[in-house]
This record gives structure tokens, sequence and C-alpha cells, in this order.
């Protein structure tokens, strides 16, 4: 029996470093780029790709868009591979077909699908509507243009018979529109592909039959469904999260196809003039064998993109399970690569999360951390320097951008209170993690080891700097 090769195509920052990953783990990629198939010009694959890969929109990992068995198995090989990823399986389908159902409306629309909820970006005054998966955001985004694709033709909601520009001759537009009128189903119209040109007027209205049955049993299920849920399947998606860890493996990874600098993928990931730059320097690095020159691009990044002393940096505290939290009004205190010093007022009253110590305004929290470390550590004051309390935060290596601090909070932490002794907090959440999937036995056993190291020895250890 021949083993079916999953075959990938790839896009963005991460196309190099993945697709070197993948082709050792015996995938095929497709539809290669000019510059990717002169790095790997023996294993491309013309066939329809299995899995769809590109970078997520805020370029901190990898959004996948296939078949379940093709998606399990990539998330094995990158758990197995990398420490710091995170599995995260979205509950609705990509371009799958839904009966929502209206939570609210506004400039958009928040609709219920059933296991989840998605954005129409229009107003509606229905209460249920017919909606299709348009793209995996953060939460899905939706349209009520609902399509059925097929080989030569699309089932689409104009009632009308349309005709791909490409198809030029006129005799043959005339013949796939008097075939369209009989192909097109109730209420919908149909589109012919590019494909379909000089195809035989059996084949053709056979598939437009086909799609007009699923369109039909659309219309019937929309009806029959009580409330909301998936009518029609799409293809199932996942986000893989790359903590600082995943990206360093990701460049030693490119490094062996191309010439990369230190802290390639974190670099990419910055913001478009930063990339640039990133380019630039890894072109004089393939041509010119300058000493040094990953080290002098750092420093001078650093000078000039920051963060410098009395800048405000905001930390992003990204929690794999929900929506980033973002801490802001931190200034700089000390920066010197690798560690930064951080000061931040309280202006809010509460308690400090895992201390149970009262939060009042006043109060001001100063965060020590090291860039690449596997945590950080919150120390906070009241208004007459006295201190409140210290929370160690285990979390990823650390990114430091210019005006922002980047790391994954691994939910396990340590506190201490004044004159005691300190304690592990929320190992509970960490294996509840673990049970959803999201987390790895593999990061769970580091976040556990890293918290044990801090019971032990919670001395100051940023002193030196």
């Amino acid at each position: 029996m021949v083993k079916h090769m999953t075959s990938i195509r790839i896009r963005g920052i991460y196309t190099t470093a993945l697709t070197k990953f993948f082709i050792n783990k015996e995938y095929m990629i497709n539809q290669m780029s000019d510059v990717i198939r002169e790095r790997f010009p023996s294993y491309e694959t013309h066939d329809i790709p299995d899995v769809d890969v590109k970078h997520t929109r805020d370029l901190q990992g990898i959004s996948i868009v296939g078949d379940k068995e093709s998606l399990d198995r990539i998330a094995r090989d990158m758990v197995e591979t990398f420490n710091d990823v995170f599995i995260l399986k979205s509950n609705i389908e990509l371009y799958g077909i839904y009966k929502g159902s209206v939570i609210k409306t506004n400039h958009e629309t928040i609709i219920n699908l059933g296991q989840d909820i998605g954005i129409l970006p229009e107003q509606t005054g229905e209460e249920e509507v017919l909606v299709q998966v348009l793209e995996m955001n953060d939460k899905p985004t939706l349209t009520t243009r609902i399509t059925f694709s097929g080989e030569y033709c699309v089932i689409i909601p104009e009632n009308d018979v349309k005709i791909s520009r490409k198809i030029r001759d006129e005799s043959e537009r005339e013949r796939l529109i008097e075939v369209g009128k009989r192909a097109k189903p109730k209420n919908f119209g149909v589109l012919w592909r590019t494909s379909s040109e000089y195809v035989g007027e059996e084949t053709l209205l056979h598939e437009a039959q086909e799609l007009a049955k699923n369109a039909e049993y659309v219309m019937d299920r929309f009806t029959e469904l009580e409330g909301p849920g998936l009518i029609k399947e799409g293809k199932h998606h996942m986000k893989i999260i790359f903590g600082g860890q995943t990206k360093q493996s990701l460049d030693s990874i490119r490094g062996k196809v191309v010439p990369t600098i230190e802290y390639h993928h974190m670099l990419k990931s910055a913001g478009r003039d930063i990339s640039f730059a990133v380019d630039v320097i890894e072109k004089i690095k393939g041509e010119r064998d300058i000493e040094g020159i990953d080290e002098l691009f750092t420093s001078v990044f650093r000078q000039v993109k920051g963060p410098k002393i009395g800048d405000d940096v905001t930390l992003e505290h990204i929690k794999p399970s929900s929506h980033p939290v973002y801490i802001e009004g931190a200034k700089v205190k000390k920066f010197a690569p690798p560690y930064i010093k951080l000061k931040r007022y309280i202006s809010s009253r509460g308690h400090y999360d895992g201390l149970n110590v009262p939060k009042e305004p006043g109060d001001y929290a100063i965060t020590e951390m090291k860039e690449g470390a596997w945590h950080f550590t919150h120390t906070y004051y009241d208004r007459d320097s006295a201190i409140k309390g210290e929370y160690h935060n285990i979390c990823t290596p650390i990114e430091i951008f210019p005006s922002r601090i980047r790391y994954i909070d691994l939910e396990i932490d340590v506190v201490r209170r004044p004159g005691e002794a300190p304690e592990i907090i929320d190992v509970d959440q960490l294996e509840k993690r673990v049970e959803e999937g999201v987390f790895s036995r593999k990061i769970a056993e580091i976040a556990k080891n890293e918290a044990s190291y801090l019971l032990s020895d919670t001395e100051r250890e940023y002193d030196d700097y």
C-alpha cells in the first residue's frame, strides 16, 4: 500500500523554516513560490493541497485549514518538535454554512453559531440568518453570501448565470449561458469557472445539479433546524501560537537553508519596516562574511527602535485560550539587554491576583524581566515603598519589542507575601489547559519545573543588572 504524503501550501513569514520542517517530516509542499522552489527544488507537488498554512494576522503563529486527520498529524509533529507551541482547534469550520441567531447588532452583528459566535460585518434586521464562514480571525468572520464551489462552477446567491471573464470565445459563452439556465437551482445562480470552457454539457450539468442539491438541502435545513448550528460542513481549522523559544528554533531550521540572523522570526513579526531591514541584513550576510553582523544589527535595532529609558511599553500578556491582556502604563527605568526594569503606578482598587492583598491607588509595581527567560517578577509596593508582595509569572521565553513585551502565560505562578514562604498557585488551571489540548504535557512539565526552581530560590536574580 502506497503511503499518502500530506501536501501543504505554505504562505507567510515562517515559510522557509516550515517548508524545511515539513519536508523533514515527509510532507509534500504545494504551489511553492519561485523563491521557495529555488530553495527546495525536489519537493513540490501540484495536487490540490490537503492543508493550507499561513501566518496569523498578528504574525505570532500559524493558521491551518484542512481535513481533521492532517491537522491532527501537524499538531502532533509540532508538539513533538517544539516546546512552546499552543494548539487552538476551532469549533467552527471555515466555509461551513450555519444557521445563526442574532445576539446583538450595531455596525456589525454578533451571531450565535451554536458552538461559538461569529461576526457578520453588517447590520441585519433578522433574528435568524443563514451565514457562511468567510475567514477565521479572533472570531469567525461571516457572510450572508452563500456559495457552493465545484471544479467547473460555483452556485451563487445572485439569481443569474455568470461566466469567468477569462473565457473569451463568444460562442462558448453563449453555450454556457444556456447550460447555466438549465442547471441553476431555484433562487440561486451559476458562475462558470475558467475550467468549464469546452467541457461537455453532460459533465457540466451533472456537477451543477449536484451543487444545486447542496443549495436546496441547505435551504430546507435552515427551515427545519430549530436553533443555531452547522448545516453544511466546511474545512477544519486550528491555530498554533508560537512562543519565543519556538521562533528561535525556527530560526535555526531556516539557518540550515539560507543566511539567517539571530531573532529572525521575532524581528519579522515586529512590523513591516523592521522586517525589511532584516531582509537587507540577511542579503548582506549571504554575500559577505562580516563577523558579528547579527550582534551589530541587534544593537543598532535596539538603539534606533528601543525600548529606551523613559519609554512607555505595553506588556502583551497572551493567554492562549482567551483574548490577550494588555497591561499598559509601564515606563522603562533601565534597559541593559537582556535585562529590562519597568515601573507602573496603580490607580484602581481591588486585590492583587494570587497574593490576595489589597490594591490601592498610589501603589506601584516594579517589573523585572530578562529576554529569553521563562519567568519574570512583579514586586508590588505601597505609596511608602513598603513591599506588599511578589508575583513570579511563569511564561514562555520573553520577547522584547520596541514598544511592547510579549510572552505567553503558562497559568502556574509563584507568589510570596512579606514574611511568608513562597508558594505555587494555579496548578489546577495549568492542568485544565492540558486537558483542553491547548497545552502539551511537555510544556506543563516545563512550567512546573520553573515554578519549583523559583520556589527553592526566590532570591533577587536581577541584582547584577
